[in-house]
């Protein structure tokens, strides 16, 4: 037996992992995501950068507060504020590391292993529906702040507010198909400034009610062009066949991407009016 044999199927045909989100600490999260060959964050971190420094330089500023929607322990965090590399998350809290740690010592650890920002003019903020998740990755100092919420179905509170108001860029990157356009309508709501945003999205969660409704706010939405992005191997046969079946019925080809074995997403960027005219991606299509 695997580590992946008691997961089942959630209704999106993905294995469900909601169990491995609502641990007190990451062990089990990290754990199961590089039997899958977890690694889109990695792959994301050096495009967040970019847009990042694209976003400083249009802005004139040098500090930035970057919300992270579906941040379960803050990885993002860890790799654009701390400068950890995603291979070196996975050996943090793999078996050998954690053997014998308690929940307040790995804590400890992790207070010590994150004090120093290799980005220290960047704030990031964690929004995910997790509370362990969010109180792990806040006490660990990996994020900033964090809210537990789910935007979804209510508006944030005046704290929680707050704590968007300050946002410059938005980033997701798994987050979309659990979350959509309400979500995102409630960020917009609560920022001071229209932020921008760098999206990531499985293939098989469109994003078009996202981009509708960016784009009656005056949002320029950018597809990135002829690439897409390895998420993470599946699971199993069941969870591949499912993926498939979805594909499908969405008219969209799987060859040379999932039918591989792997999920795959792809990159939207939505830039504010008055900041549309040199998206800092390549091969931009305007959607």
């Amino acid at each position: 037996m695997t580590v992946l044999d008691s997961f089942d199927l959630d209704d999106d045909g993905k294995i469900d992992l909601s169990g491995v989100y609502g641990q007190a600490d990451p062990r089990s999260y990290y754990q199961t995501l590089v039997t899958l060959e977890y690694r889109i964050p990695e792959s994301a971190s050096s495009l967040f950068g970019r847009i990042l420094g694209a976003l400083r330089a249009t802005r004139e500023q040098n500090s930035a507060t970057i919300l992270d929607v579906g941040c379960s322990y803050g990885v993002n965090s860890a790799l654009l504020k701390h400068g950890y590399g995603l291979s070196e998350l996975f050996n943090l809290y793999n078996r050998q590391a954690t053997a014998g740690l308690s929940h307040q010592q790995l804590i400890d650890r992790d207070r010590g292993l994150f004090q120093s920002d290799n980005e220290p003019d960047i704030q990031t903020v964690g929004l995910d529906t997790s509370d362990e998740a969010i109180a792990y990755a806040c006490d660990a100092n990996i994020l900033d702040a964090g809210i537990v919420a789910d935007f979804e179905s209510r508006d944030p509170t005046a704290a929680e507010a707050a704590l968007v108001a300050p946002t410059d860029l938005v980033i997701s990157t798994g987050a979309i198909g659990y979350v959509g356009a309400p979500t995102f309508t409630r960020i917009l709501d609560s920022a001071t400034r229209a932020p921008w945003m760098a999206l990531f999205a499985l293939r098989m969660f469109p994003i078009d009610e996202i981009a509708d409704m960016l784009k009656a706010r005056g949002y320029a939405v950018y597809h990135l062009k002829g690439q897409t992005f390895r998420q993470r191997r599946f699971a199993g046969r069941d969870e591949r066949e499912e993926v498939l079946a979805k594909l499908a019925s969405l008219g969209i080809d799987p060859t040379g991407h999932e039918a591989n074995g792997w999920y795959h997403a792809e990159f939207f960027l939505a830039l504010p009016p008055g900041e549309t005219d040199d998206p800092p991606i390549i091969n931009p299509v305007r959607l």
